[in-house]
Order: C-alpha cells, then structure tokens, then sequence
C-alpha cells in the first residue's frame, strides 16, 4: 500500500494543497502590508515529472516550493495581492483537497476490504 503509486500521488497531492492553503492565508493576511509580495506554490511541474517516472519513491520525493509571484504591483505601495485572485485560488485549492481526500478515503477503504476479505464495502 504504502508504495502504490496513485496512493503515494494522492498523499503528495493533498501535501501540495495543505501547503497552498497556507500560503494563499499568509497572503490573505499580508493584502494591506506595503511592499508585500505575493507567494505561490509551485509542484506541479515537479510532481508531473515524477509521475511520467512513475515510481512511487520519484513522486514521494516530488519538490513542494513556496516562490515570491512575479505579478506586477497592484497597489501604489508595492503591494501585488488581489483579494480576488486569493479567493478563487482558495476556492479552487479547496475543491482540489476535497477531492482528492474522497479519492484517498475510497482508495483506503478498498485496501481495508482486501485485508479483511469483507467485499461488501463496510
């Protein structure tokens, strides 16, 4: 279980949107601190070449970053967070954990049965 390859991908997934929660917070919280840069999670890209290797220690080992966003200032005190833009990346990310924590408690039932022999599903 532990070195299935879509259990791995679904831990590292729900890593990347934990991570993301926090971060898409933090900017939140910063909206009104002059010169404030936004920050972004960036896995994406590395979790998808760790997935074309498809072995589950490359996606386990997958980078999760916390990089300063390149926006553009939108305020005339530096800052670049748009209230706007935070909420949709929250309401996205939170779909996204959402998800994939079905998809991992149906995978772990699946698992549970097998080891119990109960096919029934409770």
């Amino acid at each position: 279980m532990l070195d299935d390859v879509n259990f791995v991908l679904l831990q590292r997934v729900l890593d990347g949107a934990a991570l993301r929660h926090r971060v898409i917070a933090h900017n939140m919280a910063n909206v009104n601190t002059p010169g404030y840069r936004r920050q972004e999670v960036r896995f994406t890209e590395h979790l998808a070449a760790a997935l074309a290797a498809g072995d589950a220690d490359a996606i386990r080992s997958a980078r999760i970053e916390v990089q300063r966003a390149s926006d553009p200032a939108l305020q005339p005190d530096g800052n670049n967070v748009s209230l706007e833009r935070e909420m949709g990346d929250l309401m996205k990310n939170s779909l996204v954990h959402s998800t994939v924590s079905q998809l991992l408690s149906t995978q772990i039932a699946g698992y549970r049965a097998a080891i119990t022999g109960n096919t029934s599903g409770g």
